[in-house]
């Protein structure tokens, strides 16, 4: 499978890492958060892809090759109600995960007043 099947999104705490940073599991060694998405990229390309691609092909009675779904997708036509005739493509599936970072600490908004009451604290101190 190609890696175009599987998009996955950090959220905003991971998208700030770079391929120096790690992450620790409970009493695990740490990983390069880049090895982290490798690991669950290969997991649904591996694993999951296969199932849905045999789940797919045994529904439609091997009547198309869902493998092609996920790599450069399978020719095919489709009729619209509203259209005038058959419409020739691909149909090509694609997996959007999301992998989130929720910090037990929130963060602190900072207020543009903080500035001036700091700035109002310091002169009256």
């Amino acid at each position: 499978m190609t890696n175009s099947s599987i998009d996955l999104k950090p959220n905003e705490h991971l998208s700030s890492c770079d391929n120096r940073d790690v992450i620790s599991f409970d009493s695990r060694d740490p990983i390069y958060i880049s090895k982290l998405f490798a690991l669950v990229r290969s997991a649904f390309e591996g694993h999951i892809i296969y199932y849905i691609s045999n789940s797919i092909t045994q529904k439609l009675a091997n009547k198309c090759d869902a493998k092609l779904w996920f790599e450069d997708g399978e020719k095919c036509e489709i009729l619209k109600a509203t259209s005038s005739g058959w419409k020739t493509g691909k149909m090509k599936l694609k997996i959007n995960i999301s992998l989130e970072f929720i910090s037990d600490q929130p963060e602190q908004d900072k207020s543009p007043l903080d500035d001036v009451r700091q700035e109002f604290n310091q002169s009256n101190s």
